[in-house]
């Protein structure tokens, strides 16, 4: 599989922690290219933000394609559905989103789903957009709780292993208070600061956006190849 990555804000140290998180998960054989959005913006947070984003993905993806670039699969490095069918109906190929992706394989795993990611925002915004992949998807469920955090809070920012101590309370916090089935840590910034184990009383699956996203992306590639 040759995986293209489409990061649609201007962020090359979002895009450099794509890299590295997806890297660490490629099977032999496996190639990734990560692209950052040439104009836009550094970070998504609102509406207005994403149809930016949803334009600078669009675009790079015109970009790529006109270098003649081999690539099989587009993941959307954005926890978010920035038009993602009409990246796929560019390329003619599969296309999934880190928030597409973590939905399919949360359904797997539960009915109750709590999400913890960077930015207060997201609390208004995740509800319908989980509502839409729900719809588009077919699967049952629940968005049962957003819980956030500032990524730019003095105490935290710029330091990782911080940042995974507050993600970590969230998630059991998701568990224990939120009665979640599985927690999704959301987020292209924060691929790679999800616990590992499971989380909570009851223990509790925990789902790394910018993995699932890999996951996801190399079963639509092994499903395109099948004659």
């Amino acid at each position: 599989m040759h995986l293209l990555v489409l990061n649609p804000n201007t962020s090359e140290a979002v895009s450099g922690r794509l890299r590295k998180v997806l890297s660490s998960g490629l099977a032999p054989g496996e190639q990734l290219r990560v692209e950052t959005a040439a104009t836009g913006l550094a970070y998504i947070g609102d509406v207005d933000a994403m149809a930016v984003g949803a334009q600078a993905a669009r675009a790079r993806l015109h970009d790529v394609m006109a270098m003649e670039s081999p690539f099989d699969v587009v993941l959307l490095g954005c926890f978010a559905d920035l038009d993602t069918a009409g990246l796929r109906a560019l390329a003619r190929r599969p296309a999934v989103s880190l928030l597409g992706a973590s939905l399919r394989l949360a359904a797997r795993s539960g009915r109750r789903w709590a999400v913890v990611t960077g930015g207060a925002g997201w609390r208004r915004l995740l509800p319908d957009m989980f509502a839409a992949a729900m719809r588009t998807q077919a699967v049952d469920g629940a968005l049962v709780s957003v819980r956030t955090f500032e990524p730019q809070d003095p105490a935290i920012a710029g330091d990782p292993l911080c940042m995974r101590a507050e993600i970590t309370r969230l998630a059991h916090l998701c568990a224990d208070e939120d009665d979640a089935d599985v927690v999704i840590v959301g987020g292209a910034g924060l691929g790679g600061l999800a616990p590992a184990g499971l989380v909570g009383r009851k223990g509790i699956k925990v789902l790394d956006s910018v993995l699932c996203g890999l996951e996801v992306a190399r079963e639509l590639g092994n499903q395109e190849s099948r004659p």
